[in-house]
């Protein structure tokens, strides 16, 4: 019996042991599988996209955002223009958050964030599934949704016959402007075939201040004046230096001559060859009384200067000239500020003075 009872208990514990070893093999294989599908569901996950887009993104590499970004931009700035400002204006460290709005169950959307600003979009697609499991498995659809700052403009006036260039890109023929007379150039009368206007352009939309190159009709460079507010103001070209001196020379002479004339210094006669008889000015001289200056016995000029040469055309230059007319008397200096422009014009004869305004 006692031996009966032995080979009774051998038998359980074999039975056991063989049944217990199954049970822990069954478990391990189940956990085996357990950790592989949790582990293909974790690979699976979205932020393993998003996170990989955003470490792209901080080390430098900007190619998918300037995909994103609105080509709408200024004519006269160039791609390049685009990455430089993109370049400058997200340089912190990019993360993502899902936009609950802008998702759909078959398109995740994120929204990209530099910091704490938002930047654009990021759609997904499905590009696969798990084999084993049938987890979706999703990549990057587009980044999209990018708007350019273009908040800079400028404003400049040009006379009419210069051009100008706009970051290197001249500017577009029938762009719009305002056009406004000269006023001073009425003064050359028929001198002047082709009355010109101040044309003023503005141009918005810029993603940067821009870079302006004026320049006359035969293309030489023109500097222009800025003012506080930032617009231009391109001079009228002055061309042949040569002829601008001759202009000069002559207005300073003729002003000088005009005023010992008006101080009774000086005959009509002495002055009346620079002038064409059929202009206001010939007129207006022939007849003139001078009552203006006092009596004196001599004068002399000092400080003369050409404040400013306006050329019109090849032959027609408006110069502002001033000087100090200093007068004589018993022992006394009387010293008058004379400030006047002379409408020089070159004829066949020589340079005469069509028009002459005090300023």
């Amino acid at each position: 019996m006692r031996a009966r009872r032995q080979t009774g208990t051998i038998v359980f514990y074999a039975i056991y042991f063989v049944l217990l070893a199954a049970a822990l093999s069954a478990a391990v294989i189940g956990l085996g599988e357990l950790w592989k599908l949790l582990q293909r569901y974790e690979e699976c996950q979205m932020y393993h996209v998003t996170d990989a887009v955003a470490a792209e993104l901080d080390s430098g590499r900007l190619d998918m955002l300037y995909q994103a970004a609105d080509r709408n931009i200024s004519p006269y700035e160039t791609e390049d223009m685009l990455h430089e400002q993109l370049r400058q204006r997200f340089s912190g460290e990019f993360s993502f958050r899902k936009n609950a709005k802008e998702s759909r169950k078959e398109r995740p959307v994120y929204t990209l964030r530099c910091g704490d600003e938002p930047v654009c979009l990021m759609s997904l697609k499905q590009t696969g599934t798990d084999p084993d499991y049938g987890f979706e498995i999703y990549g990057v659809d587009r980044l999209y949704g990018l708007t350019p700052e273009m908040n800079e403009s400028v404003t400049f006036t040009m006379p009419t016959g210069c051009s100008v260039k706009i970051n290197g890109i001249p500017l577009f023929s029938g762009a719009a402007h305002t056009a406004e007379p000269v006023a001073e150039a009425e003064n050359f009368g028929g001198y002047l075939e082709c009355f010109p206007e101040l044309l003023t352009y503005t141009i918005d939309g810029l993603m940067f201040p821009p870079q302006l190159e004026f320049a006359d009709s035969s293309g030489a460079p023109i500097a222009a004046e800025r003012d506080e507010n930032g617009a231009y103001t391109c001079p009228f070209p002055v061309g042949d230096k040569e002829t601008a001196e001759q202009a000069e020379q002559f207005a300073l002479e003729f002003s000088e001559l005009y005023s010992r004339y008006i101080a009774n210094d000086a005959y009509f006669s002495s002055l009346s060859g620079l002038i064409p008889e059929h202009t206001k000015l010939y007129r207006d001289l022939s007849t003139y009384e001078g009552q203006f200056y006092t009596y004196h016995t001599g004068y002399e000029f000092t400080g003369e200067k050409i404040l400013r040469t306006t050329r019109y055309s090849d032959s027609c230059f408006a110069v502002r000239v001033s000087y100090t007319h200093n007068v004589f008397y018993g022992g006394e200096t009387f010293s008058y500020p004379a400030d006047n422009t002379v409408f020089a014009v070159r004829t066949e004869n020589g340079w005469k003075a069509v028009g002459l305004t005090m300023n």
